[in-house]
């Protein structure tokens, strides 16, 4: 199971920021941009309780950008996505070595939308989709795993779960599942420097747990002994 958010697809985060922050009309009860993604209505957009015209909506007038067209908003947004090319390898390797596999993620519709028509080869090995805002539901929920679990019909021992948010990792492993923390990002959801090392180390277990072979591995990775 692979988590999408800066595990599969990585998020410029200090880019969304920087537009936030340049770009905001000042008022009395505004959040700071760095509040975003944790507010309320974030959440209802990854469960599916709210459209993109709603939240768009709220969010704008939260971070006092009311003044600023939906479209440049939401591409403001969207625009700081971009796929990993070294991790889609190892989902298609992963598949190909006669894993199943799941995407189990607190996803929005647009984000959804944009990546299934921009990017569709980050969907296109995974044999089922676990998403946050279809199912109404978001992780650390155990109904996130049990859901794809009981679609494969198998254990939660079975399970190989990648998130890049230790509370995820640790209830995915309350759950029964073996977890991997894929350490990416700071307290602010930016990049830490660490996207080498960690792909690197992901790649070494999954390699120590049979899932790669070790020339699989060397396709993807430099791997020193």
């Amino acid at each position: 199971m692979f988590d999408f958010g800066n595990v599969l697809v990585h998020f410029n985060t200090k880019q969304w920021y920087d537009f936030v922050s340049s770009n905001r009309r000042m008022s009395p009860g505004l959040i700071e941009p760095e509040e975003f993604f944790r507010t309320e209505g974030a959440g209802d957009f990854d469960l599916g309780n709210i459209n993109t015209t709603e939240f768009v909506r709220g969010a704008k007038s939260a971070l006092g950008l009311n003044h600023v067209s939906d479209n440049v908003f939401l591409s403001e947004l969207t625009y700081i996505m971009k796929p990993d090319p070294k991790m889609l390898p190892v989902v298609k390797i992963l598949k190909q070595n006669g894993f199943k596999l799941a995407l189990v993620s607190n996803i929005n519709e647009h984000h959804h939308w944009y990546t299934s028509v921009t990017f569709p080869e980050v969907f296109a090995d995974f044999n089922y989709l676990m998403l946050s805002f279809k199912r109404r539901c978001k992780k650390p929920d155990r109904e996130m795993w049990d859901v794809p679990a009981a679609f494969f019909d198998v254990e939660p021992p079975e399970c190989f779960f990648i998130d890049d948010l230790q509370v995820n990792i640790d209830a995915f492993e309350r759950w029964g599942g073996v977890g991997h923390y894929y350490n990416v990002t700071d307290d602010r959801f930016c990049p830490n420097g660490r996207l080498e090392t960690e792909r690197n180390r992901l790649i070494l277990r999954m390699v120590n747990l049979g899932m790669l072979s070790l020339s699989q591995a060397g396709s993807i990775v430099r791997i020193d002994f």
